[in-house]
């Protein structure tokens, strides 16, 4: 089976947009590898965002936390959050799917 990461984000409610702009702008999701991705935001919990990527394998996830790239994608999304943001990263091995 394959790998699904979720990255949670924090960010002031008034900068939800801009790391959505920052996200898309630097096409952060299309660069990253993964097999596909979203972008959510929860009306629920102002302020949330949360990235779910889909990968082939554990490898390519792997790739992905290796690439230099994700240092400045990380301090481009700290700064679009005003800097004032939060994560926490899952990565989750898919046993059954449909």
């Amino acid at each position: 089976m394959h790998t699904v990461s979720v990255l949670t984000l924090h960010v002031p409610v008034d900068r939800v947009a801009a790391v959505v702009a920052y996200y898309r702008a630097e096409r952060v999701m299309e660069v990253s590898g993964a097999a596909s991705a979203q972008l959510l935001v929860d009306d629920a919990r102002p302020g949330s965002i949360t990235c779910i990527a889909h990968w082939t394998d554990a490898d390519g996830y792997a790739r992905w936390q290796r690439d230099p790239r994700r240092d400045a994608f990380s301090a481009g999304i700290a700064a679009a959050a005003g800097g004032d943001i939060t994560a926490r990263a899952e990565e989750l091995r898919v046993v059954h799917a449909c």
